[in-house]
């Protein structure tokens, strides 16, 4: 019986947006393994003793989504994939990436930091990327790769997701604290301008307290940070889904609802460009935004078909 072993990225994660990912990824993880032991652990705080003792055991170890990949030497310290001393000899050429994104763009991948990913992915495995930047940087470490997309669109390869062309009458929007800038302000005023409601859900908590900060609030409605609220407002209201938080956009393709989403980094900028997922420009202009949110728009996604069934059915053969 294989045992598998899955590093959380959604665990001891201050985003919602993890848990999005690792809700998805988690789905192809029980179709191809349905017949084996599975095991976790946080990747975010490192695995700990008993991790240790699993990742051990374990034939093969999954590090489920985010943005875990980066060119920076990263073994310690504050990144959002915890590798501790003890835990190197547990993971060495076990793990495998399961639609994980490059944190930025780089020039090139230091050594050091090569060295590091070559010593824990498995060489007997195609790695997947949710992103080219991801899998440019793998294979500038001389890793095999794939670019796969994100898991989280990984449903949509055989048939567009099914929602409006035409714009709804309300709207909930989201923004990024540690991404703030001059445009979020107009930005809101044209949601204002162009829906009746408006809701917001703060993927981030502290997204909640930079909206407060640059606009009333009064004529906005609150949604609790937490997925089961997202996932009833969008089940149950009908709105357009908007703002910069790319994996609470996607959320809401899951519900049938139309998205935009603002491309605020190297994330939605690659996935929006390779998958044609709705997105616009950071520096579009207060009547860009109106513009597009007025205007009729299909959703019809390029997924990488051929890439994302190559890497899911080689776990298949094994």
């Amino acid at each position: 019986m294989r045992h598998v072993h899955l590093l959380d990225t959604s665990v001891a994660s201050d985003n919602v947006g993890d848990e999005i990912i690792v809700s998805e990824a988690r789905h192809f993880v029980q179709e191809l393994f349905g017949d084996a032991y599975i095991s976790t652990s946080s990747s975010h705080d490192g695995l700990g003793h008993y991790g240790r003792q699993l990742v051990a055991s374990a034939d093969v170890v999954l590090l489920l989504g985010t943005n875990a990949l980066t060119a920076k030497y990263q073994r310690r310290g504050h990144f959002v994939w915890e590798v501790g001393l003890r835990d190197l000899s547990a993971l060495e050429q076990k793990v495998v990436m399961f639609g994980v994104g490059a944190s930025k763009d780089f020039d090139a991948v230091q050594p050091r930091q090569a060295r590091l990913l070559k010593r824990l992915l498995s060489p007997h495995h195609l790695h997947s990327t949710r992103d080219e930047t991801g899998r440019t940087l793998l294979e500038a470490a001389g890793i095999r790769a794939a670019n796969t997309s994100c898991p989280t669109l990984w449903r949509y390869r055989e048939s567009d997701p099914q929602v409006p062309a035409t714009k709804a009458p309300a709207a909930c929007f989201t923004l990024t604290m540690h991404k703030a800038a001059p445009q979020d302000a107009p930005f809101i005023d044209v949601l204002r301008e162009s829906y009746d409601t408006l809701y917001f859900w703060p993927q981030q908590l502290r997204d909640l307290g930079y909206l407060k900060s640059i606009t009333s609030t009064d004529d906005i409605q609150i949604v609790p940070p937490n997925l089961a609220a997202y996932d009833a407002l969008l089940r149950e209201t009908d709105v357009d889904v908007v703002g910069t938080r790319l994996h609470g956009g996607i959320r809401g393709l899951r519900h049938g609802r139309r998205v935009l989403i603002t491309a605020i980094d190297n994330r939605a900028r690659d996935i929006g460009g390779e998958t044609g997922l709705p997105t616009l420009p950071r520096t579009a202009t207060p009547s860009d935004v109106k513009e597009r949110l007025h205007a009729d728009f299909k959703t019809e996604l390029r997924l990488p078909t051929q890439a994302i069934n190559g890497f899911l059915e080689q776990f298949r053969s094994t």
